[in-house]
């Protein structure tokens, strides 16, 4: 009996690992603020730009730390409350909400919340598609954007601020700017694009556009949007919105 017994659970045992370890891959959607607040592992999987994708909302209390590890991974750090001492390397830097660190492979994040309020940030990390092209030149250890220092470029609709946009060692381009709409507006109809594509909303009410449905969007939410899904934006609040909005373009 023991004979036929254990193979069963060995079988059974194969069969629950390759189940668990089948990635599963991310859909174009809003994660509301009021679903993903109180979660530290908001999505793990991949998309058509990672093979890797993890996405979490974390928590530093105060006189609390954190290190993150970097190990064949690239991190990106948006904080959303709070104020967090961050060094990667020998860069350092005392960021406030609104802030941005984009972390590049194999480099380890120190945070610390000096302040007597919890700080909140949102934390993106990612592996490229084709680990054979990525980049082996020397890049910095990190890219720290104090939000007091992008200047904000007023437009007909609102404005704009333009963070960051260059490559890195796993993708041929990282580009993140902030859009601000007036009352009422869209930002543009419904479009595609090859590259994937991440909303964040910073403040205001939006509605996204997502492959012909449409879905409201509060502030903290954040929209994933696939690789030639048809989307578009628009200001449903009252009074002027603002959304982070970053496109990456992998290495293949």
């Amino acid at each position: 009996m023991n004979a036929i017994k254990y193979p069963i659970i060995l079988l059974f045992s194969l069969v629950s690992f390759t189940i668990y370890s089948q990635s599963k891959t991310i859909t174009s959607r809003v994660f509301d603020w009021d679903e993903i607040e109180n979660q530290d592992k908001v999505f793990t999987g991949n998309s058509d730009g990672f093979t890797y994708l993890d996405i979490a909302v974390k928590t530093i209390e105060p006189k609390g730390s954190l290190t993150i590890p970097g190990t064949g991974i690239e991190s990106l750090v948006i904080m959303k409350s709070g104020k967090l001492d961050q060094q990667v390397g020998k860069q350092k830097a005392s960021l406030g909400k609104g802030s941005i660190t984009l972390v590049h492979s194999n480099k380890a994040l120190k945070l610390k919340n000096k302040g007597a309020e919890e700080s909140v940030f949102y934390l993106i990390q990612w592996k490229g598609i084709n680990e054979q092209l990525y980049d082996k030149a020397p890049y910095p250890d990190a890219v720290m954007v104090d939000w007091d220092t992008v200047t904000f470029q007023e437009t007909s609709k609102g404005g704009r601020r333009n963070i960051m946009r260059q490559p890195t060692p796993m993708l041929n381009e990282f580009e993140m700017h902030t859009t601000t709409l007036n009352e009422g507006l869209a930002s543009h109809p419904p479009h595609t694009h090859l590259d994937e594509e991440i909303i964040l909303v910073r403040f205001g009410r939006v509605e996204e556009s997502i492959d012909g449905d449409t879905y409201p969007a509060d502030e903290g939410s954040f929209i994933f949007l696939r690789s030639m899904v048809p989307h578009g934006i628009r200001n449903i609040g009252e009074g002027q919105c603002e959304y982070y909005a970053f496109r990456w373009i992998p290495r293949e």
